[in-house]
Protein backbone atom coordinates (compact mmCIF):
# COMPACT_ATOMS: atom_id res chain seq x y z
CA UNK A 1 0.00 0.00 0.00
CA UNK A 2 2.83 2.50 0.68
CA UNK A 3 4.75 1.36 -2.34
CA UNK A 4 1.11 1.82 -4.39
CA UNK A 5 0.54 5.93 -2.58
CA UNK A 6 4.58 6.66 -3.24
CA UNK A 7 4.17 5.86 -7.42
CA UNK A 8 0.69 7.49 -7.43
CA UNK A 9 2.51 10.78 -6.07
CA UNK A 10 5.46 10.87 -8.10
CA UNK A 11 3.13 10.31 -11.01
CA UNK A 12 1.25 12.77 -9.94
CA UNK A 13 4.18 15.07 -9.74
CA UNK A 14 5.83 13.87 -12.99
CA UNK A 15 2.46 14.81 -14.29
CA UNK A 16 2.15 18.19 -13.22
CA UNK A 17 6.10 18.83 -14.06
CA UNK A 18 5.44 17.54 -17.68
CA UNK A 19 2.29 20.16 -17.99
CA UNK A 20 3.53 22.89 -16.01
CA UNK A 21 6.93 22.94 -18.57
CA UNK A 22 6.15 21.22 -21.60
CA UNK A 23 2.14 21.27 -22.31
CA UNK A 24 1.13 24.29 -21.20
CA UNK A 25 4.09 26.57 -22.14
CA UNK A 26 4.53 25.22 -25.47
CA UNK A 27 1.66 23.33 -27.01
CA UNK A 28 -1.66 25.61 -25.94
CA UNK A 29 -1.86 29.22 -27.26
CA UNK A 30 -5.49 30.27 -26.63
CA UNK A 31 -7.31 33.36 -28.39
CA UNK A 32 -9.05 34.78 -25.85
CA UNK A 33 -11.95 36.89 -27.93
CA UNK A 34 -13.69 40.02 -25.50
CA UNK A 35 -16.34 42.83 -26.31
CA UNK A 36 -14.83 46.19 -24.52
CA UNK A 37 -17.58 48.69 -24.65
CA UNK A 38 -16.57 52.19 -23.53
CA UNK A 39 -17.99 55.53 -23.94
CA UNK A 40 -15.24 57.43 -24.80
CA UNK A 41 -15.31 55.67 -28.21
CA UNK A 42 -15.88 57.45 -31.52
CA UNK A 43 -19.32 55.49 -32.92
CA UNK A 44 -17.36 55.37 -36.39
CA UNK A 45 -14.77 53.03 -35.42
CA UNK A 46 -17.51 51.10 -33.08
CA UNK A 47 -16.00 47.46 -34.02
CA UNK A 48 -12.50 47.92 -33.95
CA UNK A 49 -10.63 44.92 -33.32
CA UNK A 50 -7.05 45.11 -31.82
CA UNK A 51 -4.57 42.01 -31.13
CA UNK A 52 -2.75 42.01 -27.90
CA UNK A 53 0.42 39.99 -27.69
CA UNK A 54 2.40 40.39 -24.59
CA UNK A 55 5.09 38.75 -22.68
CA UNK A 56 6.60 37.29 -25.04
CA UNK A 57 9.71 36.27 -23.21
CA UNK A 58 11.71 34.56 -26.28
CA UNK A 59 14.14 32.47 -25.06
CA UNK A 60 16.80 30.63 -26.60
CA UNK A 61 16.44 26.45 -28.89
CA UNK A 62 14.81 25.12 -31.22
CA UNK A 63 11.56 25.21 -29.20
CA UNK A 64 11.40 28.51 -28.93
CA UNK A 65 11.85 29.21 -32.48
CA UNK A 66 8.87 27.01 -33.50
CA UNK A 67 6.64 29.01 -30.22
CA UNK A 68 7.56 32.44 -31.29
CA UNK A 69 6.55 31.85 -35.41
CA UNK A 70 3.21 29.90 -33.69
CA UNK A 71 2.54 33.46 -32.03
CA UNK A 72 3.01 35.44 -35.29
CA UNK A 73 0.92 33.14 -37.45
CA UNK A 74 -1.83 32.68 -35.24
CA UNK A 75 -2.04 36.56 -34.21
CA UNK A 76 -1.76 37.03 -38.02
CA UNK A 77 -4.52 34.46 -38.38
CA UNK A 78 -7.36 36.51 -36.17
CA UNK A 79 -6.95 39.07 -38.91
CA UNK A 80 -7.04 41.86 -36.42
CA UNK A 81 -7.14 45.46 -37.53
CA UNK A 82 -4.18 46.52 -35.49
CA UNK A 83 -1.57 45.02 -33.12
CA UNK A 84 -0.28 46.24 -29.58
CA UNK A 85 3.04 44.10 -28.35
CA UNK A 86 2.89 44.96 -24.68
CA UNK A 87 6.48 44.39 -23.71
CA UNK A 88 8.99 42.09 -22.68
CA UNK A 89 10.05 40.49 -25.68
CA UNK A 90 12.78 38.39 -23.91
CA UNK A 91 13.71 37.21 -20.55
CA UNK A 92 16.62 40.04 -18.70
CA UNK A 93 18.92 38.89 -15.94
CA UNK A 94 20.42 35.75 -15.63
CA UNK A 95 17.00 33.69 -15.26
CA UNK A 96 17.62 31.29 -18.41
CA UNK A 97 18.74 32.23 -22.26
CA UNK A 98 17.92 34.66 -24.75
CA UNK A 99 16.58 34.67 -28.45
CA UNK A 100 19.22 36.02 -30.78
CA UNK A 101 17.78 39.40 -31.14
CA UNK A 102 18.05 39.28 -35.32
CA UNK A 103 16.43 35.86 -35.58
CA UNK A 104 13.45 37.43 -32.81
CA UNK A 105 13.07 40.42 -35.31
CA UNK A 106 12.76 38.00 -38.17
CA UNK A 107 9.67 36.73 -36.40
CA UNK A 108 8.02 39.48 -35.44
CA UNK A 109 8.31 41.63 -38.61
CA UNK A 110 5.95 39.34 -39.94
CA UNK A 111 2.70 40.46 -38.25
CA UNK A 112 1.10 42.32 -40.12
CA UNK A 113 -2.07 44.16 -39.65
CA UNK A 114 -4.16 46.81 -41.86
CA UNK A 115 -3.51 49.87 -39.33
CA UNK A 116 -0.41 48.44 -38.39
CA UNK A 117 1.79 47.20 -35.39
CA UNK A 118 2.77 49.26 -31.97
CA UNK A 119 4.81 48.47 -29.43
CA UNK A 120 5.81 50.02 -25.61
CA UNK A 121 9.06 48.46 -23.54
CA UNK A 122 8.55 46.11 -20.53
CA UNK A 123 11.29 45.68 -17.35
CA UNK A 124 12.79 42.65 -18.66
CA UNK A 125 13.52 44.78 -21.73
CA UNK A 126 15.34 47.17 -19.27
CA UNK A 127 17.40 44.14 -17.88
CA UNK A 128 18.19 43.08 -21.12
CA UNK A 129 19.06 46.09 -22.80
CA UNK A 130 16.76 48.53 -23.98
CA UNK A 131 18.84 49.90 -26.65
CA UNK A 132 19.04 46.19 -28.49
CA UNK A 133 15.58 46.02 -28.14
CA UNK A 134 14.41 49.12 -29.42
CA UNK A 135 16.87 48.20 -32.27
CA UNK A 136 15.11 44.59 -32.40
CA UNK A 137 11.91 46.53 -33.20
CA UNK A 138 13.11 49.01 -35.49
CA UNK A 139 14.25 46.39 -37.96
CA UNK A 140 11.12 44.77 -37.57
CA UNK A 141 9.25 47.41 -39.01
CA UNK A 142 7.12 48.48 -35.54
CA UNK A 143 6.38 51.45 -34.23
CA UNK A 144 7.61 51.69 -30.54
CA UNK A 145 6.02 54.26 -28.35
CA UNK A 146 7.98 55.32 -25.50
CA UNK A 147 6.66 58.36 -23.78
CA UNK A 148 5.40 59.36 -27.18
CA UNK A 149 1.35 59.06 -29.35
CA UNK A 150 1.04 57.75 -33.00
CA UNK A 151 -2.35 59.22 -35.35
CA UNK A 152 -3.84 55.90 -36.70
CA UNK A 153 -5.93 56.68 -39.71
CA UNK A 154 -8.75 54.86 -41.19
CA UNK A 155 -11.30 55.57 -43.88
CA UNK A 156 -13.78 55.59 -40.86
CA UNK A 157 -12.35 57.96 -38.90
CA UNK A 158 -8.73 58.66 -36.69
CA UNK A 159 -7.73 57.65 -33.11
CA UNK A 160 -4.63 57.50 -31.40
CA UNK A 161 -1.95 55.32 -29.69
CA UNK A 162 -0.54 56.69 -26.62
CA UNK A 163 2.34 54.62 -24.83
CA UNK A 164 4.60 55.72 -21.75
CA UNK A 165 7.93 53.75 -20.87
CA UNK A 166 7.93 50.76 -18.37
CA UNK A 167 6.75 52.47 -15.21
CA UNK A 168 8.93 49.42 -13.19
CA UNK A 169 12.58 50.45 -14.52
CA UNK A 170 12.32 53.99 -16.77
CA UNK A 171 10.81 57.16 -16.27
CA UNK A 172 7.46 57.55 -17.47
CA UNK A 173 5.67 60.85 -18.74
CA UNK A 174 2.28 61.46 -19.85
CA UNK A 175 2.27 64.96 -20.65
CA UNK A 176 4.46 63.90 -23.68
CA UNK A 177 2.71 60.91 -24.53
CA UNK A 178 -0.73 62.65 -24.82
CA UNK A 179 1.04 65.53 -26.66
CA UNK A 180 -0.53 67.49 -29.28
CA UNK A 181 -3.88 65.03 -29.28
CA UNK A 182 -7.11 67.19 -30.20
CA UNK A 183 -9.25 67.13 -27.35
CA UNK A 184 -12.11 64.49 -27.63
CA UNK A 185 -10.35 62.46 -29.62
CA UNK A 186 -10.67 58.58 -29.29
CA UNK A 187 -7.29 57.30 -27.22
CA UNK A 188 -5.56 53.64 -27.11
CA UNK A 189 -3.10 53.97 -23.96
CA UNK A 190 -1.02 51.64 -23.63
CA UNK A 191 1.45 50.67 -20.20
CA UNK A 192 3.53 47.66 -19.73
CA UNK A 193 2.08 47.21 -16.34
CA UNK A 194 -1.50 47.90 -14.89
CA UNK A 195 -0.50 49.92 -12.05
CA UNK A 196 -0.90 53.54 -13.73
CA UNK A 197 -4.16 52.66 -13.66
CA UNK A 198 -4.84 55.63 -11.15
CA UNK A 199 -2.53 57.70 -13.00
CA UNK A 200 -4.62 57.47 -16.53
CA UNK A 201 -5.39 60.88 -17.67
CA UNK A 202 -8.73 61.50 -18.90
CA UNK A 203 -8.18 61.87 -22.56
CA UNK A 204 -7.39 58.12 -22.54
CA UNK A 205 -10.47 56.10 -23.47
CA UNK A 206 -8.94 52.73 -22.62
CA UNK A 207 -5.81 51.11 -21.38
CA UNK A 208 -4.28 47.84 -22.27
CA UNK A 209 -1.39 45.94 -20.01
CA UNK A 210 0.05 43.28 -19.75
CA UNK A 211 2.87 42.09 -16.89
CA UNK A 212 0.62 40.06 -14.65
CA UNK A 213 0.71 37.22 -16.70
CA UNK A 214 -2.23 36.34 -15.18
CA UNK A 215 -0.62 34.94 -12.17
CA UNK A 216 1.35 32.40 -14.61
CA UNK A 217 1.04 29.57 -11.95
CA UNK A 218 -2.80 29.04 -10.74
CA UNK A 219 -3.91 26.41 -7.70
CA UNK A 220 -6.99 25.45 -7.63
CA UNK A 221 -9.36 27.20 -4.86
CA UNK A 222 -5.99 29.39 -4.17
CA UNK A 223 -5.77 30.87 -7.53
CA UNK A 224 -2.75 33.35 -8.78
CA UNK A 225 0.25 32.52 -6.38
CA UNK A 226 1.84 35.70 -8.02
CA UNK A 227 -0.67 38.89 -9.08
CA UNK A 228 2.31 40.34 -10.22
CA UNK A 229 0.80 43.83 -9.74
CA UNK A 230 1.06 45.79 -6.53
CA UNK A 231 -1.86 48.70 -6.16
CA UNK A 232 -4.00 47.29 -8.30
CA UNK A 233 -4.52 43.48 -7.15
CA UNK A 234 -7.79 43.28 -8.57
CA UNK A 235 -6.42 43.85 -12.34
CA UNK A 236 -4.56 40.55 -12.63
CA UNK A 237 -6.12 39.88 -15.40
CA UNK A 238 -9.06 40.82 -18.01
CA UNK A 239 -11.08 43.48 -17.88
CA UNK A 240 -10.91 46.50 -14.85
CA UNK A 241 -12.94 49.49 -14.12
CA UNK A 242 -12.67 52.22 -11.80
CA UNK A 243 -13.77 55.50 -10.83
CA UNK A 244 -14.47 56.11 -14.66
CA UNK A 245 -11.41 54.44 -16.26
CA UNK A 246 -11.47 51.05 -17.83
CA UNK A 247 -8.21 48.84 -18.40
CA UNK A 248 -7.61 45.64 -19.79
CA UNK A 249 -4.97 43.39 -18.60
CA UNK A 250 -3.65 40.09 -21.10
CA UNK A 251 -2.57 36.98 -19.37
CA UNK A 252 0.51 36.91 -22.08
CA UNK A 253 2.07 34.10 -24.07
CA UNK A 254 5.71 33.37 -22.12
CA UNK A 255 7.60 32.78 -18.39
CA UNK A 256 9.46 34.76 -16.13
CA UNK A 257 12.01 33.67 -13.33
CA UNK A 258 10.45 30.13 -13.48
CA UNK A 259 9.87 28.34 -16.94
CA UNK A 260 6.09 26.98 -16.03
CA UNK A 261 2.70 27.89 -16.56
CA UNK A 262 -0.24 26.26 -15.18
CA UNK A 263 -3.90 26.81 -16.00
CA UNK A 264 -2.98 29.98 -17.15
CA UNK A 265 -2.34 29.05 -20.59
CA UNK A 266 -0.78 31.35 -23.42
CA UNK A 267 -3.04 33.71 -24.56
CA UNK A 268 -3.46 36.18 -27.73
CA UNK A 269 -6.44 38.73 -26.28
CA UNK A 270 -8.40 39.79 -29.37
CA UNK A 271 -10.59 42.85 -28.46
CA UNK A 272 -13.21 44.30 -30.28
CA UNK A 273 -14.15 47.69 -29.02
CA UNK A 274 -17.82 48.96 -29.19
CA UNK A 275 -18.99 52.35 -28.61
CA UNK A 276 -21.21 52.55 -25.61
CA UNK A 277 -23.78 54.63 -24.69
CA UNK A 278 -23.60 54.35 -20.78
CA UNK A 279 -20.91 55.28 -18.31
CA UNK A 280 -18.09 53.23 -17.99
CA UNK A 281 -18.80 50.86 -15.39
CA UNK A 282 -19.74 47.21 -14.84
CA UNK A 283 -22.96 46.32 -17.01
CA UNK A 284 -24.67 43.49 -18.26
CA UNK A 285 -23.07 42.86 -21.34
CA UNK A 286 -19.43 43.26 -19.68
CA UNK A 287 -20.01 41.11 -17.18
CA UNK A 288 -20.81 38.07 -20.21
CA UNK A 289 -17.14 38.17 -21.38
CA UNK A 290 -15.32 35.40 -21.38
CA UNK A 291 -12.64 36.36 -19.36
CA UNK A 292 -13.43 37.12 -15.25
CA UNK A 293 -14.23 40.77 -15.01
CA UNK A 294 -12.24 42.70 -12.28
CA UNK A 295 -14.62 45.22 -11.30
CA UNK A 296 -14.72 47.94 -7.76
CA UNK A 297 -18.06 49.08 -8.94
CA UNK A 298 -19.81 45.70 -7.27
Amino acid sequence: MKFALKAFIILCLVSFWVWGIIVEPYLILDYDNVEIPISKWDKNLDGLKVALVSDIHAGAGPAENWRIRRIVEKTNAAKPDIIFLLGDYVNGGIYYGKMDMERLSAYLKNLKAPYGVYAILGNHDSYYDTASIRKMLSEAGIHLLENSNAKVSTPRGDFYVAGIADPITQNYFYRPSFANIPKGKPVIFLSHSPDVFREIPPAASVMFSGHTHGGQVRMPFWGSVAKNVKFEKKAVEGLYRKDGKTAYVTRGLGTSRIPVRFMCTPTITLATIRKSYESDSATPQTRNLKNKLSDDNK
